[in-house]
């Protein structure tokens, strides 16, 4: 007795095609342009900041100050401490003194890798989320789709970790000049954790 079988629809063709169209395709992910793609750079790996101006960098530590240069200010003057710290201070009246720059030669700024780290806390969960994708679109679908998800889902992941990262922590005199505001030390304003993206691009073979 043998065994009669028909193909109603060959979808072999279709499916090499679409895997070939992903041949020489590759997702990168991270701060890619602009302004805070430099800064991502300093935080991701870190660095040595030094006065090349002047003597001395001018490191705010109150919220006027922050918003401005020191000198937007005319009536700052040098004020060195005990302990040999120098600082811009002004005169607030009945022997106030109101700080708001601390002057250093140079600042450290802490490794603090969010791209990186953030990649290897949920790259796995990722790609089996691909993985079960991929099925559904290289039968009947287009294969950049895939790509596309796996991009989307990486920069959220790391945007996620980014905004969760607490070590090194904040300089206190980075949360004063915030106004105490959040303690992230990767957040100020938002912008570069928000500028986590993604693009689709040919590599060479």
């Amino acid at each position: 007795m043998g065994i009669r079988y028909s193909t109603q629809r060959n979808l072999l063709p279709g499916m090499v095609q679409q895997a070939k169209a992903l041949h020489g395709k590759a997702v990168e992910v991270g701060v890619l342009d602009g302004e805070h793609a430099w800064l991502a750079g300093i935080h991701e790996y870190g660095c040595t900041i030094t006065a090349k101006n002047g003597k001395y960098l001018t490191i705010p530590c109150n919220p006027q100050a922050a918003k401005a240069s020191a000198r937007s200010f005319p009536d700052l003057f040098v004020l060195t401490l005990d302990d040999g710290s120098r600082w811009l201070v002004r005169n607030q009246g009945k022997d106030r003194l109101e700080f708001m720059y601390q002057l250093v030669q140079s600042v450290q700024i802490p490794e603090r890798s969010f791209l990186r780290a953030g990649f290897d806390a949920c790259h796995e969960a990722v790609m089996q989320q691909v993985e079960r994708a991929l099925k559904n679109v290289l039968t009947a679908g287009n294969a950049e789709d895939v790509l596309r998800m796996c991009g989307k889902q990486l920069a959220s992941q790391i945007k996620a970790y980014a905004r969760d990262l607490k070590n090194p922590p904040k300089e206190k005199i980075t949360i004063a000049a915030s106004g105490g505001g959040k303690t992230n030390p990767l957040f100020q304003t938002g912008a570069m954790i928000n500028g986590i993206t993604y693009r689709i691009r040919s590599v060479a073979e």
